[in-house]
């Protein structure tokens, strides 16, 4: 649907140099840095994100040194923020901020 839209409309190479700066994969290197922790919720069935675009980015920040913290939920990009999903998200980022506060206490 959205791709029908914007077809007539913008060349893929166009479309590609415009979504450059909001693409995280460009900026992988960046983010896999030792000072930084990095907690990430994957949704499995996601339509707006697509699962296997996020498991590429995941590869890429890997790839860069990076170590996140990954958390992958059986829902949706939209039905992330309902329960029991967003309980379960919450959770793990508590969990995540709780560790990354012990490691920088001792440090």
């Amino acid at each position: 649907l959205i791709r029908d839209s914007l077809e007539p409309e913008i060349e893929l190479t166009d479309l590609r140099r415009a979504w450059g700066p909001l693409n995280l994969e460009n900026y992988a290197h960046s983010l896999a840095r030792p000072d930084l922790d990095l907690h990430v919720v994957l949704a499995k069935r996601d339509k707006v994100v697509l699962p296997e675009l996020s498991k590429r980015f995941m590869r890429r920040l890997k790839d860069a040194g990076a170590r996140p913290n990954i958390l992958e939920l059986n829902c949706g990009h939209y039905s992330l923020a309902i329960p029991p999903y967003i309980l379960l998200a919450g959770l793990s980022l508590k969990r995540f901020l709780s560790r990354a506060h012990e490691a920088a206490r001792r440090s």
